[in-house]
C-alpha cells in the first residue's frame, strides 16, 4: 500500500481526494489543512509521495516543497493546485517537484490521472533508490576489497586486479597487471577450467566455477569464480571480468558438516555410549544403548519420562544441581547411581552440554554403565600398586619415556641412580641427568624403536650422580597405547662392569677360551683352507667314538664314517666348497660310529673370512640328532596312520551323505506342502556344503606330514594352470629359475590363487605370474585384472571360515607357506585386480646361475652346493 501526505486549505479538497485515493485500497491517506501542521507530522513518519496545494495561507505549496527538500527528505511531491500559471508550474520543477497536476475538469478522469502520477513517482522514486542502493553496494564490494577482482585478456595479460587479488597472491600490482598472470592449479583441474571458459558465449557470457588453486608456500585452498566474457563485433573475446573469493573455509566446513552428519547418525544408532536429549528434564529423544541401559523401551523413555525417575534417591538432588549447571554452560563430566526398570543400580557417567534444536534450548549428552568399569577400577588400582612394588623390588634401573625422551615413571633403583626423588625425575627430559654426548646416543637408539618397534640391546655407559662412569646394558622396547600406535620406551638398565672385566680377561687368556670351547656339547671344528682341521672338539668323541686327535690327523675319516648311503652326498658336499658363498650351509646324514652304531648327524658350516676378505677356511657344528630323527619317524608312521583312518571315515561318511541326498530327493515326490519343501532343501543344502568340505580335507590332509624340499616355482604354476577350466582367461608364466623351499603341498597354494581369481574376480581375463628381488626376500607375485580386494576385506581374507566357497582356501594357503618361513599378503588396489605376493625370506630360495647351477639366498633351509 503506498502512504500519501495530502495537504490543502480547503477541508472539501481533502476529503474528497482522500476517498477517490482511498477507494480500491492501494493507497492509505494522511490529511493537513496546512503546511506547518504537514511538518509537524512529517518530523513524525516518512511518506511514499506527497501531495500539497499550491495556495495556502501562511505557507504556501512552492514553499512547503522547499522546506520538504532542504530537510533532506526524497518522497515524491506533486503540487495539485486550481492555479494554472506556467510560471508556477517551471518553480515548482525547479524546486524539486515531480509532478504539477491542475485542479479543474472531470473529476474522474482528474484523480485516476492523479493516481497515475503518484504511482509512477513512486515506482521512479524507489527504483532510483534501487539503483542507488546497488551502487552502493557495488561501491562497498570495490572498496571493501573483500573479493579478489581482476580483468585479463584472453592470453593471460591483466587489465586490473584490485587490492585483494594482489593481497591474495602476495604480489604487488605492478608485478601483476600488464603482464600475464596464471594462478598455479593442480594438473586434473586445467581441463576443466578450460571447458569454462569456452563455454562462454555472446550469448551465455557469465559463467561460475569452483576449483583449487596452489599458493607460493604450496598450499592448496578452493576458490570461486564468476566470469563474464566481452567480445568484439566477430564474437571473439576480447576481455575477462572476474570477480572471485576464497571458498577453503566454506568447503572445509561443508566437508566438516558431512562428516558431523554421518557420525551423529552412527552415534545415534550405533554408538555403545546411551545418547539422550533433555527438554525441561524429561526425555524427548533416546538412542537403543540409552535404553537398554535402563531396561525401558525408547519409546517409553522418549514419550517425556522425567530424567529423575532413573536416578537413585539418594543421587537426584545432585543430579538436580548438576542439571542447574549444564543450562548455565558447564560441560563437566560427573556420575550418579541409576536405578534399571526392574530395580537394579547402576553407576553411570554422563557428559554433555546445553544447544538449541529448533529454536529450543535442550540438553545434549551421552551416558556411559561403568558399573564393570568401577569395579575394574579398583582392581587396576591394586594392580598399578603390585607393578609399582615390583619395579621398586627390582635392583636394576626401570624407566619408561615418551617419545619426546620426557620421564613418565620409573622404580627406587632409578632414583637411587640419579640422586633425586620420582617426583623430581617425571616430566624432566634425559638431557637433564646424563651429559650431551651420551643423552644423544640415548635419544637416537629410543628414536630407532619408535620408528621401528622391537626390542633392543645395547651397551654403553652412564653416569651415576658422582659423575662416575659405569658401563651398562641397555634393554629397552616399545610400550603401545590402545590404539596401537606407540606411546613411549621403557628399558632396563643392568651393570655389566663386572661382565666386562670378565670378558677382558678372557680375551687375556687362550687357555680359558679353549677350555671353553672344548666342553661345548655339540662338535664344533675349524677346517683349513688347505682341508686340514686348526681344531676339533673333544665332544667328536662322545658322538662318533673318535678322538679329536684323529680327525686332527685325518680329515677325510669324517667321510669315511659317513654311512654308505649318504656318502656321496657329503662327499659332494666337502667338494664343492664354500669359500665363495657367505651362506650357512647344512646337511643331515647318517654315520656309522667306531662301535658300529649308527647315528644321525645335523651338520651347519659357514665360511670365515678375515677383515681383508681372505679365505680362512670353515667353521663347522655337528649335533647328534638321532633321538630326533627316530621321534620324527615315527611321528611320521602316526601320521600314515591318522590318514588312513581319515580316508576310511571320510569315504564312510560321503557314502552315508550320497544315501541322505537320496533320501531327500525321494522325499521330494512326496507331494509335501511348501513349508516341508523349503525344509528339504535347506537339509539338501547342508548335506552338500558337508560332502564339499569333506572332500576339500583330502586335498589338505598332508600340510606338515612331509618334509618341505626345494621345487621349481614355474613348474607348479604351470601345473596350477592346467586345472583352469575357463579357457579365455589366459595364465601368464613370467617366472623363470627360481626353487622355493617349501612343504609339497605348495602347488595347492598357487591352485588356490588362480581358482581364487576365476571365483572371486568377476570379469577376470589375465592371471600373471612373476618374481623379484626385495633387499635379501624374494617377492612371488600373482595378480589378475578382475575386481580386486576391497580395503577393509585385505586382512579378514587369510582368516579361517573367511570366504565365500568354504572359506579355507587363503587360510591354509598361508599355513602351508608358513611351516618354512614364507609369508603371503594382499596389496592389490580395488577396482584394478588382486595382487598377492609370497614373500620367501633370505635362505628359502634359490636363483638359477647360468648355465645350470644355482645362486642360494642364506641358509639353512637346506644343503648349500659346498
Amino acid at each position: 500500500m503506498i502512504s500519501v501526505l495530502l495537504v490543502d486549505d480547503d477541508p472539501m479538497i481533502l476529503d474528497v481526494t482522500s476517498l477517490y485515493l482511498q477507494r480500491g485500497g492501494e493507497f492509505s491517506v494522511k490529511t493537513c489543512e496546512d503546511a506547518s501542521d504537514a511538518l509537524g507530522v512529517l518530523e513524525g513518519r516518512s511518506f511514499d509521495a506527497i501531495i500539497s496545494d499550491y495556495e495556502m495561507p501562511e505557507m504556501d505549496g512552492i514553499e512547503f516543497l522547499k522546506v520538504v527538500r532542504a530537510r533532506g527528505e526524497t518522497a515524491p511531491f506533486i503540487i495539485f493546485t486550481g492555479r494554472g500559471r506556467e510560471d508556477v508550474v517551471i518553480e515548482a520543477l525547479n524546486n524539486g517537484a515531480n509532478f504539477y497536476l491542475q485542479k479543474g475538469g472531470d473529476p474522474k478522469s482528474q484523480f485516476a490521472e492523479l493516481k497515475n502520477m503518484i504511482r509512477q513517482a513512486v515506482q521512479n522514486t524507489r527504483a532510483e533508490a534501487a539503483l542507488r542502493m546497488s551502487e552502493a553496494r557495488y561501491r562497498a564490494v570495490v572498496e571493501s576489497q573483500t573479493e579478489l577482482i581482476s580483468r585479463f585478456r584472453p592470453d593471460g595479460t591483466q587489465v586490473f586486479a584490485n587490492e585483494a587479488f594482489c593481497r591474495y597472491y602476495g604480489m604487488t600490482p605492478e608485478k601483476i597487471v600488464g603482464k600475464p598472470f596464471f594462478s598455479r592449479v593442480p594438473e586434473e583441474e586445467i581441463p576443466i577450467i578450460q571447458e569454462h571458459f569456452k563455454s562462454l558465449t555472446p550469448q551465455n557470457p557469465v559463467g561460475s566455477i569452483e576449483h583449487r588453486v596452489v599458493l607460493e608456500n604450496g598450499e592448496v585452498r578452493w576458490q570461486q569464480w564468476v566470469d563474464r566474457a566481452i567480445f568484439n563485433e566477430g564474437s571473439a573475446p576480447i576481455e575477462y571480468q572476474s570477480v572471485g573469493r576464497d571458498t577453503t573455509d566454506r568447503k572445509r566446513a561443508e566437508e566438516a558438516l558431512r562428516d558431523s552428519e554421518k557420525k551423529f547418525k552412527v552415534l545415534s544408532e550405533q554408538s555403545p555410549a546411551g545418547i539422550y536429549i533433555l527438554l525441561d528434564g524429561r526425555f524427548t529423544y533416546v538412542n537403543p544403548r540409552f535404553a537398554a541401559i535402563f531396561g525401558y523401551t525408547v519409546e517409553e523413555l522418549a514419550a517425556g519420562m522425567p530424567l529423575l525417575r532413573i536416578v537413585h534417591p539418594n543421587d537426584r538432588e545432585m543430579v538436580r544441581e548438576r542439571l542447574r549447571e549444564r543450562e548455565i554452560g558447564s560441560t563437566e563430566a560427573y556420575e550418579f547411581r541409576g536405578v534399571r526398570r526392574n530395580g537394579q543400580t547402576i553407576t553411570v557417567e554422563v557428559r554433555g552440554s546445553a544447544t538449541t534444536i529448533g529454536g529450543v534450548r535442550v540438553l545434549v549428552g551421552t551416558v556411559l554403565d561403568i558399573s564393570e568399569r568401577k569395579g575394574m577400577e579398583i582392581a587396576l588400582t591394586e594392580k598399578v600398586n603390585y607393578v609399582q612394588a615390583l619395579m621398586d623390588a627390582i635392583p636394576a634401573p626401570v624407566f619408561y619415556r615418551d617419545t619426546r625422551g620426557v620421564y613418565r615413571d620409573c622404580n627406587r633403583a632409578f632414583e637411587d641412580l640419579t640422586g633425586r626423588p620420582r617426583d623430581e625425575i617425571i616430566g624432566r627430559e634425559i638431557h637433564d641427568f646424563f651429559p650431551a654426548e651420551y643423552a644423544d646416543v640415548y635419544r637416537d637408539k629410543d628414536r630407532l624403536i619408535v620408528e621401528r618397534p622391537h626390542v633392543q640391546r645395547y651397551e654403553f655407559a652412564i653416569t651415576e650422580r658422582d659423575g662416575k662412569r659405569r658401563d651398562v646394558l641397555f634393554s629397552k622396547t616399545a610400550l603401545f597405547d590402545s590404539g596401537g600406535a606407540v606411546a613411549g620406551i621403557v628399558g632396563v638398565i643392568v651393570d655389566i662392569g663386572e661382565r666386562k672385566r670378565m670378558e677382558q680377561a678372557l680375551r687375556e687368556s687362550e687357555m680359558k677360551y679353549r677350555t671353553i670351547a672344548d666342553f661345548t656339547y655339540d662338535w664344533e671344528a675349524w677346517l683349513g683352507p688347505g682341508g686340514r682341521y686348526f681344531y676339533v672338539s673333544p665332544s667328536c668323541e662322545r658322538i662318533t667314538g673318535y678322538s679329536a686327535g684323529e680327525f686332527m690327523d685325518d680329515p677325510t675319516l669324517q667321510v669315511r664314517i659317513a654311512h654308505p648311503d649318504d656318502r656321496e652326498e657329503v662327499e659332494q658336499h666337502y667338494s664343492d666348497g664354500l669359500h665363495d658363498n657367505e651362506g650357512v650351509g647344512h646337511i643331515e646324514y647318517r654315520i656309522v660310529t667306531k662301535q658300529g652304531e649308527v647315528r644321525w648327524i645335523s651338520h651347519y658350516c659357514q665360511p670365515v673370512f678375515r677383515e681383508d676378505g681372505t679365505y680362512m677356511g670353515r667353521r663347522e657344528n655337528k649335533r647328534d640328532v638321532t633321538e630326533r630323527k627316530h621321534a620324527e619317524e615315527t611321528l611320521k608312521r602316526a601320521n600314515e596312520k591318522l590318514n588312513l583312518l581319515s580316508n576310511i571315515t571320510r569315504h564312510d561318511v560321503l557314502n552315508r551323505l550320497t544315501a541322505l541326498l537320496g533320501y531327500l530327493e525321494f522325499v521330494r515326490d512326496f507331494g509335501l506342502e511348501p513349508e516341508a519343501v523349503a525344509l528339504v532343501e535347506k537339509a539338501e543344502e547342508s548335506a552338500n556344503v558337508i560332502r564339499h568340505q569333506i572332500s576339500f580335507t583330502r586335498d589338505y590332509q598332508d600340510i606338515g606330514v612331509h618334509n618341505p624340499a626345494w621345487q621349481d616355482v614355474r613348474r607348479l604354476v604351470r601345473d596350477a594352470s592346467m586345472t583352469l577350466y575357463r579357457s579365455e582367461i589366459a595364465v601368464e608364466n613370467g617366472i623363470g629359475g627360481v626353487l622355493v623351499y617349501a612343504d609339497p603341498l605348495l602347488e595347492k597354494v598357487f591352485t588356490n590363487l588362480i581358482d581364487n581369481a576365476v571365483r572371486h574376480g568377476g570379469t577376470v581375463s589375465r592371471i600373471g605370474f612373476s618374481v623379484r628381488e626385495e633387499g635379501d626376500s624374494l617377492i612371488i607375485v600373482c595378480e589378475d585384472d578382475g575386481a580386486g580386494v576391497e580395503e577393509e576385506e585385505k586382512r579378514k581374507i587369510f582368516r579361517r571360515g573367511v570366504g565365500k566357497n568354504t572359506g579355507y582356501g587363503l587360510f591354509l594357503a598361508r599355513e602351508i607357506l608358513a611351516i618354512t618361513g614364507l609369508s603371503i599378503r594382499e596389496v592389490g588396489t580395488p577396482g584394478q585386480g588382486a595382487r598377492f605376493e609370497i614373500v620367501a625370506p633370505c635362505g628359502t630360495y634359490r636363483l638359477e646361475r647360468a648355465p645350470g647351477g644355482s645362486r642360494e639366498k642364506g641358509g639353512g633351509a637346506a644343503s648349500s652346493t659346498m
